[in-house]
C-alpha cells in the first residue's frame, strides 16, 4: 500500500510541477520578457518520463501533461495530445538509439522536443483546424529550442529530487555532489 501511494504521489507531483511550468511559460515569461520567446519548459516533465520510465507510464503522463497545457492555449485538444504523443514516439525511438542517461543527453532531448513541436503543431493544424496555420517563425523556432535546452538542465535535478522524495529510482546521474 505504501509503495502505491509513493507512485500516485509522484505522478500528482510531476503533473503539478507540469502545470507550473506550463503557466510559467504561458504567463509569467509574457509578463516579464514580453514577446520574446518563451522556452517549452513542460516539455521537460514529458522527455524525463520518456527517457526514465516505462513506456507504459511516459504514455499515461503524456496525456495528464496534454490534459495540463491544453488549458493554457488556443490549440484544441486532440493537437495537443497528437504533438505531445508525436514528441514522445521520436524521444523514445531515439531513447536507444542516441541518447543516453544522465543530464547531457536530457538537454539534447529537450532541444530536439523543442524543435519538433512547432514542426509537428504546424503540420497538425492541416488535419485538425479550420483554419490551418500559415506562417512558420524561424527565428523563435531555434530560439524555443535553445532556451528549453538551457531550462532543462536545473529541472533534470529537481525531478531526480522529486523521484528521491517519493522514493522512485532516479537516474544515476543524479546522484552527483550537485544536488
Amino acid at each position: 500500500m505504501r509503495e502505491v501511494s509513493y507512485r500516485v504521489l509522484n505522478y500528482l507531483f510531476f503533473v503539478l510541477l507540469a502545470e507550473l511550468l506550463a503557466g510559467f511559460q504561458a504567463s509569467l515569461w509574457l509578463h516579464v520578457f514580453g514577446y520574446f520567446p518563451s522556452p517549452y519548459a513542460w516539455v521537460a516533465v514529458l522527455i524525463y518520463w520518456a527517457l526514465y520510465r516505462s513506456i507504459y507510464e511516459a504514455i499515461i503522463m503524456s496525456y495528464l501533461v496534454s490534459f495540463t497545457v491544453a488549458t493554457m492555449t488556443g490549440a484544441p485538444l486532440i493537437s495537443v495530445v497528437g504533438v505531445n504523443l508525436t514528441v514522445l514516439g521520436i524521444i523514445l525511438l531515439l531513447r536507444n538509439r542516441i541518447l543516453w542517461s544522465g543530464p547531457n543527453s536530457f538537454m539534447l532531448a529537450a532541444g530536439i522536443s523543442a524543435l519538433v513541436i512547432p514542426i509537428v503543431s504546424f503540420a497538425l493544424s492541416y488535419f485538425v483546424d479550420r483554419r490551418p496555420a500559415d506562417e512558420f517563425y524561424y527565428y523563435d523556432w531555434i530560439l524555443r529550442g535553445l532556451l528549453t535546452s538551457a531550462f532543462s538542465l536545473p529541472l533534470y535535478y529537481l525531478f531526480g529530487f522529486v523521484d528521491r522524495m517519493t522514493q522512485r529510482e532516479p537516474p544515476k546521474d543524479t546522484e552527483s555532489e550537485v544536488v
